[in-house]
């Protein structure tokens, strides 16, 4: 997808990368109701029942999580490897496998890596799969920090086990910081640039691409499927809809049914205006105070993916819960998704701002003209389009710190879904799991059609 001018590219590889996009709660309850008891193909064939269950099933969910990222980035890198590089490399006599290997293999191989590299950490920090389909004994770190803090009340081992978890982080992420900075700030190809053929590998890769999709859609569409009919017979209705918003669910959650829906958009909308308004203010005061990269400072926009998510939620909740009224509990919770959403944001406004000519806002500052609304915002207002759209979609799907934190008044979709699961209202769960599979699909798509390229942080 990135070497070749393969029909409907592009969209192809937007249609690879929606899993994810996706929350990961969503991507669970999506195996469990293709593959988990009682489904179409585990009545028929039980041998699948392993991809929604213990080591297995968190394997696959992560395999299949992950994988479109390492898959995009790779792509991206080779699209935008430099072609004049690529030319000057033959006029030289450099055959097929010297370009491959001082050029887009190049550019493409540390997209590669890098990826693989933020899979690991995604993998290593999972908390939906092992909670939901894994059980004790195939906990991750963070899930045990989970049920030591909040199941058993034992902050002081809860506080060993986050220590030994952001130490073990800390080396991936001075790995990615490095393969990050090896990367070329290399230029797009024009669509006419592109191989127009590429042999058997290329129809490989589009078999290979074909199947992925398939898959994406028919695990992805099991939800929907289940949420009208749990048994898949031929008999469909609406009652898991009618169920999710009927005084069952409010006798079993405790709370207004509309209310997760409402506070999944509340939450959405102040993570993603405060994280993009944080975003802004450090990246023009950046630029106010020097233009010229700096590695230390950069480095610091990586810190949160050192700091498992579940620690945020409880350090807030021991710093601030003594002070704020549990009436105020949603400001706990929108500090910490605006914590989680800050890599993204950053790097998303970071990359549109550094294509505004530094020499630009000089010269409107030198006019006494205001540098940021004259100049700045008007070039990169997409960028901060996008970031929006990112900081409301990070905010639908961070699931660990906002189930730690949350209680019936302050419930999310993410975690009704979680909760409809544990009560075994197995239909409502998907009900509720298919409304957040569609805002999320609906804010994925505004982002591919409005805003920036996709920059690889979740």
């Amino acid at each position: 997808m990135g070497r070749y001018s393969a029909g409907l590219r592009r969209f192809l590889r937007s249609i690879t990368v929606i899993p994810f996009f996706l929350p990961s709660i969503v991507v669970v309850i999506a195996f469990v109701s293709l593959f988990g008891p009682g489904s179409f193909l585990t009545s028929r064939l039980p041998v699948l029942g392993i991809f929604a269950q213990g080591l297995t099933g968190i394997v696959t969910v992560n395999v299949f999580f992950n994988a479109p990222l390492v898959a995009f980035l790779t792509s991206l890198a080779v699209e935008r490897s430099d072609r004049s590089l690529e030319e000057s490399a033959m006029t030289l006599g450099a055959g097929k496998f010297r370009v491959f290997y001082s050029v887009w293999g190049r550019d493409g191989i540390l997209a590669a890596v890098s990826a693989a590299v933020l899979a690991f950490l995604y993998s290593f920090a999972g908390f939906a799969a092992p909670l939901i389909i894994g059980g004790v004994k195939n906990f991750t770190v963070e899930a045990w920090i989970y049920f030591i803090v909040k199941e058993e009340a034992n902050l002081p081992l809860g506080v060993a086990f986050s220590i030994i978890q952001s130490l073990v982080l800390i080396l991936p992420v001075l790995v990615y910081f490095f393969l990050w900075n090896r990367q070329r700030r290399v230029t797009s190809k024009s669509p006419d640039e592109y191989a127009k053929t590429g042999g058997r590998l290329v129809y490989m890769g589009k078999i290979y691409t074909s199947l992925f999709i398939v898959a994406e859609f028919i695990i992805l569409g099991s939800v929907i499927l289940s949420s009208f009919d749990l048994k898949w017979n031929s008999h469909f209705t609406l009652s898991a809809y009618s169920g999710l918003f009927s005084n069952v669910t409010r006798n079993a959650l405790g709370t207004v049914p509309s209310l997760p829906f409402l506070n999944t958009l509340f939450y959405g909308t102040m993570t993603a205006v405060i994280s993009s308004s944080l975003g802004m203010l450090w990246i023009v005061g950046k630029r106010r105070v020097s233009a010229r990269p700096d590695s230390i400072v950069d480095s610091t926009q990586f810190i949160p993916l050192v700091i498992p998510a579940i620690v945020m939620a409880f350090s807030v909740s021991i710093i601030l819960g003594e002070h704020v009224s549990s009436s105020l509990t949603w400001v706990l919770i929108i500090l910490v998704q605006t914590a989680v959403s800050i890599p993204v944001v950053l790097r998303m406004i970071s990359s549109g701002f550094s294509r505004v000519p530094q020499s630009l806002s000089e010269a409107a500052r030198i006019l006494h003209g205001n540098a940021f609304f004259t100049v700045e915002l008007p070039l990169a207002g997409t960028t901060l389009a996008t970031a929006l759209l990112f900081g409301f979609a990070i905010s639908m799907g961070e699931f660990t710190a906002t189930n730690f934190l949350s209680t019936s008044t302050f419930m999310p979709l993410s975690v009704e879904i979680y909760s409809l699961q544990s009560l075994r209202l197995t239909q409502e769960a998907y009900a509720a799991a298919s409304l957040l599979l569609i805002l999320s699909l609906v804010s994925f798509y505004l982002i591919q059609r409005f805003g920036e390229s996709f920059v690889g942080i979740r």
